[in-house]
């Protein structure tokens, strides 16, 4: 019975849409974080980069700074999780999340198990200490923190196959109708289920990912006595 239930679960991956700038994916990334390590033995976990502002050429206006400090004190009075509101002193801040993104990529090809780790250190470094995480140098820097070879590592972020990868990344985003972010789904076999859409605290997420796993099981190979 427990083989079962393995090969069961072994076919379900988690897939995680988010952006490394998106503020409400920082506030949800000690759940995810959580969520990632309670189910690695359940199901597979797919890390998947969503596109929130990619190619913005033209600095932050007034106005936009002033909606999207809203946006990081909603975050913050909810999750608790540290920012830093010295960025909004910035005069000349492109909001391009296409380099975060594909820095995440590149780890994601160069040192897989630190893909996830890759992402958090974005973040923190991005809302928490008020780094410029569009800098090439100082993603590098993050993922030497991580154990990567810097060289190797703008190497491997510089080339046109990781440009690419990170398209792919939006492609996909955009085919599940990730139009939120963070979001999650559950690929089950073929079918894919949308199972949140936004934040959402760790309790809820749990017993929501539990439950619609319970639903999905009779589909996939009814378990019987």
């Amino acid at each position: 019975m427990e083989n079962k239930k393995h090969d069961l679960l072994d076919v379900i991956h988690l897939i995680y849409v988010m952006d490394p700038m998106c503020s409400w994916c920082y506030g949800f990334a000690p759940v995810i974080k959580q969520l990632v390590a309670e189910n690695e033995d359940k199901m597979q976990f797919k890390l998947v980069m969503g596109g929130l502002r990619p190619g913005t050429e033209n600095p932050l206006e007034e106005q936009m700074k002033e909606g999207i400090k809203q946006h990081w004190q909603d975050v913050e009075k909810i999750t608790e999780q540290p920012f830093d509101y010295d960025f909004f002193d910035r005069d000349d801040f492109v909001y391009d999340t296409e380099p975060a993104c594909r820095a995440v990529v590149t780890v994601r090809y160069l040192k897989p198990e630190q893909e996830l780790k890759m992402a958090e250190a974005v973040q923190s470094a991005f809302y928490a200490k008020n780094n410029d995480v569009t800098r090439p140098e100082v993603l590098a820097s993050i993922a030497t923190s991580l154990g990567l070879e810097e060289e190797e590592f703008l190497e491997k972020f510089n080339s046109e196959e990781m440009q690419e990868k990170t398209k792919q990344d939006f492609t996909i985003a955009r085919h599940l109708q990730a139009t939120a972010f963070p979001s999650l789904y559950l690929l089950n076999g073929t079918s894919i289920h949308l199972i949140n859409r936004g934040y959402r605290p760790y309790d809820g997420m749990k017993a929501h990912l539990e439950r619609v796993l319970r639903e999905l099981a009779p589909d996939q190979n009814p378990l019987g006595d």
